[in-house]
């Protein structure tokens, strides 16, 4: 048998045959590549969303953080602006509850020397409406949140009432003193009673922003 004839027998025999890359099994290693592939790209994706998530939520815990230390802050200064016209208002009350028995007894009475109207007070919201607008309410505990709500709220009842009240100190009547003093003891009396009860709205607001700083 010439060489030729050989080689051409060796090149068809079944050794030489499986030593021919398939290319069937090509094919089936060039889809598992794809399949690694998408499913790296796809973790890939999952994990740069999990760290931008974990990056807002700390983000989100810094700003929250601020906005409860701001927020204590103007808890604070509108609780001492209760503290500041309390006792004034419940000293008028009392005054004025006095002239007005004298007066029902036919004795001399006059308006208390220190009568001066109602003591407005201007509460403070910049760092609650701050809140509002950048969305960091929601992100704090119930508790603080359900706490700054009504507090919030009566306060802005009780500035409502508070300028109804001190145009009805203004309007005296002279031709009924009995009238008039009944009215301003009562707007005095309704005042430090709403006070009183924002003392306690302000108290709550703030033991609630405390325990959630401390538990920062």
């Amino acid at each position: 048998m010439s060489p030729s004839a050989v080689a051409a027998a060796e090149a068809l025999s079944p050794t030489a045959a499986t030593a021919l890359p398939s290319r069937h099994g090509g094919e089936r290693h060039g889809w598992q590549r794809l399949v690694i592939e998408i499913v790296l790209l796809i973790a890939s994706a999952m994990l740069a969303l999990a760290v931008d998530d974990w990056n807002d939520d700390r983000a989100r815990g810094r700003l929250a953080g601020r906005v409860l230390l701001e927020l204590k802050v103007e808890v604070e200064q509108n609780r001492k602006a209760i503290d500041d016209v309390l006792g004034y208002h419940e000293q008028m009350r009392e005054s004025f509850h006095k002239s007005r028995q004298a007066l029902a007894k036919g004795e001399t009475w006059e308006y208390p020397a220190a009568f001066d109207g109602l003591n407005q007070i201007l509460f403070q919201r910049a760092a609650y409406d701050a809140a509002l607008l950048s969305q960091t309410l929601p992100h704090l505990d119930s508790r603080t949140l359900s706490a700054l709500s009504v507090l919030y709220t009566q306060q802005e009842e009780y500035t409502q009432n508070l300028r109804m009240f001190a145009a009805a100190t203004l309007q005296t009547d002279d031709k009924d003193s009995s009238r008039d003093l009944r009215l301003t003891e009562n707007c005095f009396k309704q005042m430090a009673a709403a006070e009183r009860r924002m003392i306690g709205l302000l108290d709550k607001a703030a033991t609630a922003i405390a325990a959630e700083l401390a538990a920062r």
